[in-house]
């Protein structure tokens, strides 16, 4: 497998933008999540029924379908271009806040009743209520099933290849058309992916143990 090393420059490339593009994805779906369980907890009729139809429409279809819809479909009805990166960031957000909302509402309901009584009792509002005491425990129960979010997402980048993000999947179908040995680069670039996933399920496993809250285990949110 030695002749795998000739190609380490785009390999690490590759790895670069797989893991740029899933921490994008991450982040962006972080923020949509929050905001989609906090409409789906707290707000009204319409806003909850516009919340799960998006919801549904990214967890009902295909990663690879809406890579093709925001890449060539939107671009073609709306007249607005943008390249692969773009695109390919924009439907990792908004398929990974898809997901995240379910964890997110789990979380903020999780939440004892009892502690936003007393918030209101102590003349907190509704915003202070959420800022310091329902969305700081809820960040923490939701760390065991955001991780498996973080897994799922990284490994969906190889979506990518689609609409020609030269992600570490893509870099591999093109070694492997030049050296004419499939096997061992792909057995290569599993391994890569077993690595870098395994390290940050052990970060993530840490992180949780020393933030978890104490009497509110996982499974009572899941």
């Amino acid at each position: 497998m030695y002749f795998i090393l000739e190609y380490s420059q785009f390999i690490i490339e590759g790895f670069y933008v797989t893991v740029t593009m899933t921490l994008v994805g991450l982040a962006g779906g972080v923020v949509l999540g929050v905001l989609s369980a906090l409409g789906d907890v707290y707000g009204g009729k319409l806003l909850k029924i516009i919340i799960n139809s998006y919801v549904e429409f990214f967890r009902g279809s295909p990663l690879i379908v809406q890579l093709l819809i925001f890449y060539y479909s939107i671009p073609a009805i709306t007249g607005v271009k943008w390249d692969a990166l773009t695109a390919g960031s924009l439907t990792l957000m908004l398929n990974s806040g898809a997901y995240q909302k379910g964890y997110f509402k789990g979380a903020i309901e999780a939440v004892f009743k009892d502690q936003l009584i007393a918030a209101k009792s102590l003349g907190m509002t509704f915003p202070q209520t959420l800022r310091h005491v329902v969305l700081p425990q809820a960040l923490r129960i939701v760390i065991p099933p955001w991780t498996n979010e973080y897994v799922s997402l990284g490994l969906s980048t190889s979506a990518l290849i689609v609409i020609g993000i030269r992600e570490l999947t893509n870099v591999a179908v093109s070694i492997s058309a030049q050296t004419f040995r499939p096997l061992e680069v792909y057995l290569f670039i599993g391994l890569i992916y077993f690595v870098w996933i395994t390290l940050s399920l052990k970060v993530l496993d840490w992180v949780y143990n020393k933030v978890k809250i104490p009497g509110l285990a996982v499974s009572e949110v899941m």
